[in-house]
């Protein structure tokens, strides 16, 4: 009998084939096997099943970074590891501008490190003196700050976020980054969205940034004002105005 192999299989992925055909295929696949050669040979498929799924998918969700193809395990280096000080664990991250300009943004790169097409993270570098405008996006993003210091503005008030910390953004409310010294955040997000594809966020008006009483507050500064301008013109640097 003619075996089907993996290579095979994954070309016939690429075709429309019926579910039944596709439990045909996997049954001659795995015929016959040892319980390891069988186990081993089921991670491989799940793998092909990984990239056929990715292959189908708009280019703008694909994942981006070609070293950690879909499958069962993805893994990726995000940091240098510097070993136990102590009981504290040393990460080296290192702060540079990445490969790709993040889309609608007048200065911020960064590299995608892993995605499923619906699950991702990447790691952004922000400028100094930069950041996001005003925006929303699909989905909620977990921001990790990894080095610099930088700045959130959300309902009414700009407040400074340092290495450390992580912080929820709700995509659907209006809030804009900064970065008062260069930044490096590890961005998780579902739905993931490439760093320069268009919809991965969508600018909104400055407005949509004021508190209730229709005024922004800089945390930093301690500085009211109804506008970035007004903002700016009373000695705060941090208004995320600029950053359009």
């Amino acid at each position: 009998m003619t075996r089907t192999t993996t290579e095979d299989l994954s070309t016939d992925l690429s075709t429309d084939l019926s579910t039944q055909q596709i439990i045909s295929l996997l049954t001659e696949e795995l015929h016959d096997l040892d319980p390891a050669e069988r186990k081993a040979k089921s991670l491989e498929l799940l793998s092909v099943f990984g990239r056929a799924k990715a292959d189908a998918l708009p280019a703008e969700e694909r994942p981006e970074a070609p070293e950690t193809p879909p499958g069962p395990l993805l893994i990726c280096d995000w940091a240098e590891d510097l070993g136990l000080d102590g009981s504290t664990q040393q990460l080296g991250i290192t702060v540079e501008p990445g490969p790709t300009k993040v889309m609608k943004t007048a200065a911020a790169t960064g590299h995608s490190l892993v995605s499923s097409g619906h699950v991702g993270a990447d790691i952004l570098h922000v400028p100094a003196g930069s950041g996001f405008a005003p925006h929303t996006h699909p989905g909620d993003h977990l921001l990790f700050v990894l080095a610099g210091t930088g700045t959130i503005a959300v309902a009414g008030e700009i407040v400074r976020t340092r290495p450390g910390q992580v912080y929820m953004v709700q995509g659907a409310v209006t809030h804009a980054v900064g970065a008062v010294t260069d930044h490096m955040i590890l961005s998780v997000g579902a739905p993931h969205r490439r760093l320069d594809s268009p919809d991965r966020q969508e600018l909104t008006a400055y407005a949509a940034l004021l508190g209730e009483l229709g005024e922004i507050t800089c945390r930093l500064c301690d500085i009211r004002a109804t506008s970035g301008e007004e903002l700016t013109a009373k000695g705060c640097t941090h208004s995320p105005h600029r950053f359009g």
